[in-house]
């Protein structure tokens, strides 16, 4: 199992969530180019989307559902890897942030 994959599961979330594997995807684009400056809504979501055959839009909010669980079910390891308090859940692009970041350093 990959590293993001991983660190997702420690959040108690699994493929069940139709924003896992787009989660998972949007991870692996942030954390191969974690040296340039990409926007999720449009460098990261198109790709995903075009990938399945969904809108962005579905993308989006999929992601932001598993988010959101991984936020309920685990904060403190969340607020671990980022490094810093977080005071409320993470946007979409603040916690693919974190996970890439956390990929990135760790290959």
């Amino acid at each position: 199992m990959h590293t993001k994959d991983k660190i997702i599961r420690q959040f108690g979330i699994t493929s069940k969530y139709k924003g896992y594997r787009y989660l998972l995807d949007a991870i692996h684009i942030a954390a191969e180019n974690y040296d340039e400056c990409l926007k999720v809504t449009k460098d990261i979501y198109p790709v995903i989307a075009h990938k399945y055959g969904v809108t962005k839009v579905s993308v989006e909010r999929d992601i932001r559902t598993v988010i959101e669980k991984c936020w309920d079910n685990n904060k403190a390891y969340l607020q671990e890897l980022s490094g810093c308090k977080l005071s409320r859940c993470p946007s979409n692009s603040e916690f693919i942030d974190i996970i890439a970041y956390t990929v990135y350093r760790n290959t």
